[in-house]
């Protein structure tokens, strides 16, 4: 049964798993265990897993993009 009152229920899952983050962001487990390690990435720990927010990643992806002008 789906539960109406919670606004999470008809959207995405707001937390993930390395390996959901691997899966939908791309990049691989390694990139994102080594930015959670380097301090880069904050996430949210539940027992032995480690939850990415999903916030944290746009957040993360507008802050490292970059644009490179062609030479002439």
């Amino acid at each position: 049964m789906v539960n109406t009152n919670n606004p999470q229920s008809s959207t995405k899952q707001r937390l993930l798993s390395i390996k959901q983050t691997t899966d939908e962001y791309g990049a691989s487990d390694w990139f994102w265990r080594s930015r959670i390690w380097g301090g880069e990435l904050p996430y949210v720990k539940v027992g032995h897993k480690q939850l990415l927010d999903r916030n944290d990643l746009d957040h993360f992806i507008q802050q490292h993009k970059t644009v490179e002008l062609a030479a002439n």
